[in-house]
């Protein structure tokens, strides 16, 4: 039987209440944004968080409205599905225990395949892309962790100096495209915290920039900023697929490779290509995806896409850094059709994920308009914790959070 699979965290107890006004402009005008801001009252203690649709006109003058009537700030972009208008979402924080922090922690970048590198940025590698270079390297981790010590990163987990001696009870993040480092530092800082936020938008083509983070005038092109606040946030994580199997356990696997699982068909490939044709379909193809769910006492808590599948040797690639485990319990799942973009809703921050999609010049505005509730669309992914900070990027799932 198809279930749709969702995800509810508990809450902490707050150490001080605090106030949050969240809403979300939609076809915003400079001039509407600008009389809207100018009715509100502002607390010199609150802050604030926002984001710009990357297809929003006049960007420079939204961006000018906003620095001049908010006090303190961080914001970035987001993207605004194909046929949607674009917006601006704002959130203010106030009479709450909150700190606002910047990491320069951020991932690998992607490999660049066929790029002349210089022999300065050849001769700065990091740690994990030297590993198995030395002599003896490869079998001394083998005999030591097995592959899955050689999967994982050599570097030690870091921390963040701005949150050092700060009291967290949750956590909200704007990111670069590669926040796992910062994702583990908040995990080894705050493990009990709940970690929540959005991958942002790439901006090379609007400032020239990977990625735009701003805070109160300062511009940074890589890393995290975030809000650690001593109030607690409520969540709600909905992946927006259902499954197709029952659970299984893992009986091999190397890396990120699905090599072998329990039962009297031990193919992974071979099960998950039965599945799919039980329900119509014909095989693993790029017009659907599919995905591995992770369980946990009997519910999943995390997904990740899987990649591709080989039905002879049944091995499947899943789209992950750390690396599969024997023993994890797993579960095929699937999609449902293209679902209607999720929308704000009262007192509350939606993060989404979107399916990447070509960048289009038709921009449709309608009548510029004012809804409560912070929205976050991101084609990277949103970030969740079940404590443990997780990235989601199965399009159609949300996170719905409460302070």
């Amino acid at each position: 039987m198809l279930r749709k699979t969702s995800l509810r965290l508990p809450a902490r107890q707050a150490n001080r209440s605090l106030y949050t006004q969240a809403c979300t402009f939609y076809s915003p005008s400079p001039q509407f944004l600008q009389a809207h801001l100018a009715q509100q009252t502002k607390k010199p203690d609150s802050t604030s968080v926002f984001l710009l649709s990357t297809s929003l006109p006049d960007l420079p003058q939204h961006l000018s409205v906003l620095q001049k009537h908010l006090p303190s700030y961080i914001g970035s972009f987001s993207i605004a599905p194909p046929d949607h208008e674009p917006t601006i979402s704002l959130a203010t924080f106030s009479d709450g225990e909150l700190r606002v922090f910047r990491s320069e922690l951020t991932g690998r970048p992607p490999a660049e395949v066929g790029r002349f590198q210089r022999p300065e940025q050849q001769r700065t590698k990091r740690a994990e892309d030297l590993k198995g270079l030395g002599q003896g390297e490869v079998e001394d981790a083998l005999i030591g962790q097995g592959w899955a010590g050689l999967w994982r990163s050599e570097n030690p987990v870091q921390r963040i100096p701005d949150l050092e001696d700060v009291n967290a009870d949750s956590v909200l993040l704007l990111t670069d495209g590669r926040p796992g480092p910062v994702l583990s530092a908040l995990d080894a800082m705050y493990p009990q915290a709940s970690k929540s936020g959005i991958l942002t938008a790439a901006t090379p083509f609007i400032t020239n920039r990977p990625h735009t983070l701003l805070h109160n005038g300062n511009i940074y092109d890589s890393g995290t900023l975030g809000l650690a606040l001593a109030s607690s946030s409520r969540s709600q994580v909905d992946f927006g697929l259902v499954t197709m199997t029952d659970p299984v356990q893992i009986s091999g696997a190397q890396g990120n490779m699905l090599l072998s699982i329990e039962g009297t068909n031990s193919n992974p490939t071979q099960m998950l290509i039965a599945a799919i044709q039980r329900r119509g379909g014909t095989g693993i193809t790029k017009e659907e995806d599919f995905f591995l769910g992770f369980l946990e006492n009997g519910s999943v808590k995390k997904v990740v896409k899987i990649l591709s599948g080989d039905p002879s040797r049944g091995a499947l690639s899943v789209d992950m850094e750390e690396p599969l485990l024997p023993g994890q319990t797993v579960q095929f799942m699937h999609r449902q059709p293209a679902s209607p973009i999720v929308k704000p809703t009262p007192h509350t921050f939606t993060f989404s994920s979107l399916a990447k999609s070509e960048e289009t010049d038709d921009i449709p505005i309608g009548q510029p308009r004012v809804v409560k509730g912070f929205l976050g669309l991101s084609e990277g992914g949103f970030i969740y914790s079940n404590p443990s900070s997780s990235i989601c990027t199965a399009p159609g799932a949300t996170n719905t959070v409460h302070w």
